[in-house]
């Protein structure tokens, strides 16, 4: 019975917090991001200001709605030096399997790239959120890797994780009938080219 009451109060605040995403983002499409108030948002959302404060801090954290992680057991995977062993390729799995965790609702995606294009606020949140994930990806190389990689090599390795992350969505706003992990993939394969790497 414990589980079971556990389970239906995380689809609630599922939900809710969902319902806060969604009318942030169609808030911000037809008003702007300084268009509306916090108070607002959680009229529009059905909850109390209170509520609204205990599942987001602001407007930029509605509008983007959760920051994701990779599954745990992905995660191990990687740490305990897989998928494939070879260090790039299950970096790129991983940033792969975050991405492929944040995607909206189909019906969301448009409005979203819409709000993106509209204020560099948003951009550069999700910016920082890349940043944030790269520092977490070089702290999981080394953790991995141990004294077999120099750390020179892990921060020029957590770089690349940013500027793959940065231009992924680049091309998923200039190109939104592909996914940003399908661009990913692509940024990836053209670095590995470039470089004359293994593809995955």
């Amino acid at each position: 019975m414990h589980s079971m009451a556990q389970s239906a109060s995380s689809t609630r605040r599922e939900r809710t917090l969902a319902a806060i995403v969604r009318c942030a983002r169609q808030l911000t499409d037809q008003c702007g991001l300084d268009g509306f108030t916090m108070e607002e948002l959680a009229e529009a959302s059905g909850v109390s200001r209170r509520t609204l404060f205990n599942y987001v801090p602001g407007k930029l954290d509605a509008v983007l709605g959760p920051d994701e992680r990779p599954d745990e057991t992905i995660v191990s995977t990687f740490l305990s030096g897989g998928p494939t062993g070879d260090l790039l390729v299950d970096v790129k799995e991983l940033v792969r399997a975050s991405l492929e965790a944040d995607v909206p609702d189909p019906a969301e995606l448009d409005v979203l790239r819409r709000t993106l294009r509209q204020d560099t606020r948003l951009m550069e949140a999700v910016h920082e959120r890349f940043v944030d994930r790269a520092r977490m990806l070089s702290e999981a190389i080394a953790h991995r890797e141990g004294k077999a990689v120099d750390p020179l090599e892990v921060r020029l390795i957590g770089n690349l994780i940013l500027t793959w992350c940065d231009t992924a969505l680049d091309e998923s706003l200039a190109d939104p009938s592909q996914t940003m992990a399908h661009h990913f993939d692509r940024v990836f394969t053209a670095t590995s080219a470039l470089f004359g790497t293994r593809r995955a």
